[in-house]
């Protein structure tokens, strides 16, 4: 039995070290792209200017975020093409029946109101912390709606689902490389608060993934959660806060009633098929972990 180990201990490194690098091309990308604009705040903090250096990184980051995420997935498509893998391996990047293909999509709604509520149960420096840090996020242009619904979701679920998670997933337990690929996920977006709910949403994405065997159900719920942002982003913030709660009884509505319309497809998630009898798990072989706890 001791004759796999160093085997199985070379294939956890090597999975490691090729998810650092994808990290790292993800994390290298944003800086090479937003070096200019980074430059010119600080030129503007340096010389006292702090008010233009905000209005600097709040008018054109969404742009930058834009522009490098889409260069990043260009970099990803290219390199996996020009090796002739193929893309439902090397991404999970497959197609999955509609009931699966929703799964993501009809729990977003109710994942983003716990976190709202959580959010709004912080105390108060902490929420004034995040606004800040969050401020560019909602700013209303096309940009930034095309930056934070579709370039982020499709950006992040190649880097962290389709490429940490999956090749985690073939040398460890999946709940481990789940917990490790939402880990790297939510260091990633830097603020403490971004931490703790990126994390839950990469766990939650993660485990979907792994049922599913695709990371199109998770691109789907990642856009529908960053898209709820966005609308809560423009809605009015008055004294009475009456469009708030409008906003919020609809969110509940739909948080209660999509799950109900898509309720095979996330009991699907709990009791998958078998491998090999039309499941929607990826079936066993060589690039697969020989044990995942998850299993029935």
């Amino acid at each position: 039995m001791n004759e796999r180990k160093p085997d199985r201990v070379g294939q956890v490194f090597a999975a490691l070290g090729k998810s650092v690098c994808y990290v790292a091309l993800f994390l290298g990308m944003q800086v090479a792209v937003m070096l200019p604009l980074i430059i010119s705040a600080v030129t503007g903090i340096v010389s006292g200017d702090v008010d233009a250096a905000y209005e600097i990184l709040n008018a054109d980051a969404m742009l930058y975020t834009m522009i490098s995420g889409l260069l990043t997935i260009a970099v990803v498509l290219v390199f996996y093409l020009i090796r002739r893998k193929k893309l439902s391996e090397a991404l999970w990047l497959r197609p999955v029946p509609a009931p699966a293909l929703f799964t993501g999509a009809a729990v977003a709604p109710g994942l983003y109101l716990v976190i709202a509520v959580a959010l709004a149960l912080l105390p108060e420096a902490w929420q004034e912390s995040y606004g800040e840090a969050s401020a560019g996020l909602g700013s209303g242009t096309f940009v930034a709606l095309i930056a934070v619904v579709v370039v982020a979701p499709v950006l992040e679920e190649f880097i962290f689902r389709g490429l940490v998670l999956n090749r985690l997933s073939r040398v460890m337990p999946g709940w481990l490389a789940v917990v490790l690929s939402a880990a790297v996920f939510g260091a990633c977006h830097g603020h403490p608060v971004w931490f703790c709910y990126a994390f839950a949403l990469g766990a939650v994405f993660g485990f979907i993934v792994l049922r599913t065997g695709s990371i199109v159900p998770s691109i789907l719920a990642h856009m529908v959660f960053n898209g709820i942002g966005q609308i809560f982003s423009a809605v009015p913030e008055t004294e009475e806060g009456t469009e708030l709660l409008i906003a919020m009884g609809v969110l509940l509505a739909v948080a209660v009633i999509a799950p109900i319309l898509n309720r095979k497809g996330i009991a699907a998630l709990f009791h998958p098929a078998p491998k090999g009898e039309g499941g929607d798990e990826p079936s066993a072989g060589a690039n697969t972990y020989d044990y995942d706890p998850w299993d029935r």
